[in-house]
């Protein structure tokens, strides 16, 4: 795999999709090497159906994709999932464990 700590602090863009219509701007926060999964702190709070996000987390949709892809193509079909502000741990940044619905779809992260 490539360098993927050079993934932290980086820019990224969660393309509009079923949850949000408009592009959503952030920065790799935690990085997840085993899962290949990102926690994307949002640059602007979001607020959807009256709960407000200010995480993401977002892992690639195929098996054959990683964050190699990410880092080579600069996009990456993902699966996101919104973190409310009252969910999201830093210490246990991708716990989805409580996820049963709500803010969630597939979408294209861009570097």
């Amino acid at each position: 795999m490539a360098a993927t700590n050079s993934l932290t602090g980086r820019s990224v863009t969660i393309r509009a999709n079923d949850f949000v219509a408009a592009p959503t701007h952030g920065c790799i926060r935690f990085i997840d090497d085993t899962t290949n999964s990102v926690a994307i702190e949002l640059g602007t709070t979001l607020e959807v159906g009256g709960v407000q996000y200010e995480w993401a987390v977002a892992s690639p949709r195929l098996a054959r994709d990683n964050l190699d892809s990410l880092i080579n193509a600069g996009v990456l079909g993902c699966g996101i999932t919104w973190v409310p502000n009252s969910r999201f741990k830093p210490s246990v940044p991708f716990d989805l464990s409580w996820w049963r619905g709500g803010g969630a779809a597939i979408a294209d992260l861009v570097l």
